[in-house]
């Protein structure tokens, strides 16, 4: 049997590469939780000072700020905020599209001739029922007349089976 300074001495360096392999470890997975940190809060925010604070936060303080980060850090990214502006802004042109001027997208008064805004014309007036028509409908809905130019006098009868 070896001695026991023997053992001893195999044991302490088997303690110490352990360690080294440990202490490695550990540094490896703060260096990429750092970085980590840096990558999220770069997709969360534009703003640079931001940025900076949370990747020391996550430098000094290690998993405790990393905990504080997951705690403080904006819900979305900046693509998911997009993502949802623009679904936003399509549901908005969606719901309010019959009510808003093509040329410059200002909500107008379905009865509105003119845009208020950007002064162009919108819809005009049937010549029989003097009731507001599309531009580019080419009869009445109301009175059932031709609208244009070339419109005829007598309105159109719709045909019955």
């Amino acid at each position: 049997m070896p001695p026991l300074e023997d053992i001893m001495v195999i044991a302490e360096r088997g303690l110490r590469v352990s360690v080294t392999i440990l202490a490695t470890y550990l540094v490896a997975v703060w260096i990429a939780t750092i970085w980590w940190t840096f990558r999220d809060i770069r997709a969360r925010s534009g703003d640079v000072w931001l940025q900076v604070t949370a990747t020391l936060l996550v430098a000094v303080f290690n998993f405790p700020g990393l905990l504080i980060y997951f705690i403080l850090r904006p819900q979305q990214t900046l693509a998911q905020s997009y993502v949802e502006s623009l679904e936003e802004e399509a549901w908005r042109r969606s719901v309010g599209d019959a009510n808003a001027c093509p040329a410059c997208g200002q909500l107008v008064e379905p009865d509105f001739l003119f845009c208020p805004a950007c002064q162009a014309r919108l819809r005009r007036v049937c010549a029989r029922c003097e009731r507001p028509v599309l531009l580019s409908w080419k009869l009445c809905p109301y009175c059932g007349s031709m609208t244009g130019s070339a419109a005829p006098a007598a309105p159109v009868t719709p045909h019955v089976p």
